[in-house]
């Protein structure tokens, strides 16, 4: 096996960013920067598709006129060879170190495995990847897991003649709120014997899209028979995951997952709010606006995805329940949009608001709820950035214990994000979530300069087949309930030996 590949010291690593949508610019482009003035990082190359040039051309022009662009025509399967052949040239002529992938997710898997075949370090969006009509057709729900089997068999082969690191960026895993949820899940599981035994998790963005929008907007779109799951949703598919990882023991594990899904469409939607009540909210702007008649936009979001998803999850031992999660995954909620004209950045600034909520049991020995709870849906504009209610740094944890048991004054603690900061240290001053989304770039940086192993990432891909494939069940259960069959889907685990935080120790597939 050849040794990892570190960059040696004083040597700035060199990235190449595939995908310079709304998040890549606000994350990824917006941390690179800050890692260049640090000497530590620089983006070298960004790729996307051709559509996009005078977009983006300006887009560089203003913020780094040093970073070359290339242009793609879009595609979703496989790699077009013409185009492997340019993307190789690149790599070599640029001496690209790593890559990000920020594309659209059904083409993550075609860049991940060219990726991969080229032996680099990788860092991808969440989730790891989608199926275009994942919510009506079968085989390409079921295909949402065969695409992370894929990539973990490429990955995997690939270690055997080199180290390499695949992180897929799932930033609540970097999140400061979550790493002291997870030690203090673990450190009760160590105290009292009790893994978690319950979850009830509440995410809702209030992305609030009009008629027009549901057939015509790309991003993070519903038209491609995929949704609320494959957008956001799968971040708190994979924090279920790592709160139950956090109190597992060698004899508590599960064995079995079943999966129970059900799903309001873009068609429910369309039930919910008619085209009368847009007029009643909007006035004759909205009849002036409008490109498509309610009959059409039904007839032309036929098949289209989720914005909510309600999803039990049952964990089991030995066939006997030990543990149940509850998710509410919305877009349709309370939302700041107040007009009709177009969204230019669907990111920010769009009406898009957070409300986050968790509630995670370890029995009768503790409970730790979790609320982030926001009020505009543009931070960049707030004056203050407090971490009360409301605002964009809200995030309270609040710690139920059973003191009298373990010998500890009170049976209530409480943290803002400020006092949790403390505690884990995050330097730069703005946004704590979009500040988390750089910790995936710090971590990637740590390991290629050799100061942390494979078996320490946090968020490395061998880690990812639970959440991969409860995300792949929650579209088969909502097809088989469509279709009148048994919605109930199972997952069985198994495990590498022992239990470890951050690697690799839960293997899911579907029965």
């Amino acid at each position: 096996m050849d040794a990892v590949t570190t960059k040696k010291k004083g040597q700035a690593t060199r990235f190449l960013l595939v995908g310079l949508g709304p998040c890549a610019k606000r994350t990824y482009a917006k941390q690179l920067v800050f890692l260049k003035e640090a000497g530590r990082a620089e983006l070298v190359c960004a790729i996307d598709v051709e559509s996009k040039r005078e977009e983006l051309v300006q887009y560089r022009d203003d913020h780094f006129p040093e970073v070359e662009l290339v242009f793609v025509t879009p595609f979703t399967t496989h790699m077009p060879q013409e185009l492997t052949a340019e993307l190789n040239q690149l790599l070599r002529r640029l001496r690209v170190d790593c890559i990000i992938i920020s594309t659209e997710p059904q083409s993550h898997k075609s860049y991940g495995l060219w990726a991969l075949d080229q032996g680099l370090n990788i860092i991808m969006d969440k989730p790891v990847t989608t199926r275009k009509g994942a919510i009506t057709d079968m085989a390409e729900a079921s295909g949402i897991a065969q695409d992370y089997n894929d990539l973990l068999s490429a990955y995997q082969k690939l270690q055997s003649r080199r180290r390499t690191m695949f992180l897929i960026a799932s930033h609540r895993r970097y999140h400061p709120a979550y790493i002291a949820t997870f030690q203090m899940l673990k450190q009760m599981a160590e105290k009292s014997g009790s893994p978690v035994t319950n979850i009830t998790s509440t995410h809702c963005d209030g992305q609030w899209r009009l008629p027009t929008e549901l057939v015509d907007q790309p991003y993070h779109g519903f038209s491609g028979g995929h949704g609320k799951v494959s957008h956001s949703g799968y971040h708190i598919l994979d924090t279920t995951y790592r709160y139950m990882k956090a109190g597992w023991s060698n004899s508590k594990k599960p064995d079995k997952i079943e999966v129970i899904s059900s799903f309001v469409t873009v068609a429910g939607f369309l039930k919910t709010l008619t085209h009368e009540d847009y007029l009643r909210v909007f006035g004759d702007d909205y009849e002036k606006s409008r490109k498509y008649t309610h009959e059409q936009v039904e007839a032309l979001v036929a098949g289209g995805g989720e914005l909510d998803a309600a999803i039990q999850i049952t964990f089991y031992k030995h066939d006997v329940p030990i543990m149940m999660a509850q998710l509410n995954l919305l877009h349709n909620g309370f939302s700041r949009r107040s007009r009709i004209h177009p969204i230019k950045d669907w990111y920010k600034g769009s009406g898009r608001v957070k409300h986050e909520a968790h509630e995670i049991r370890s029995g009768p020995f503790q409970t730790i709820v979790m609320d982030s709870r926001q009020a505009s849906d543009n931070q960049d504009r707030l004056k203050s950035n407090s971490a009360r209610i409301g605002s964009s740094n809200h995030f309270e944890v609040h710690v139920f214990k059973n003191c009298d048991l373990f010998g500890e004054a009170e049976p209530l603690t409480s943290y803002s994000m400020v006092d949790i900061d403390r505690q884990h240290i995050t330097a730069r001053p703005g946004i704590y979530t979009e500040n988390a989304k750089g910790g995936i770039l710090r971590e990637a940086l740590d390991y290629l300069k050799g100061m942390k192993g494979v078996e320490d990432l946090v968020s490395n891909i061998d880690d990812h087949s639970v959440p991969a494939h409860l995300m792949s069940a929650a579209y088969i259960s909502h097809i088989r309930r469509v279709r009148g069959e048994n919605p109930i889907v199972t997952i069985d685990l198994s495990y590498g030996p022992g239990i470890r935080p951050n690697h690799g120790s839960a293997m899911a597939s579907l029965r």
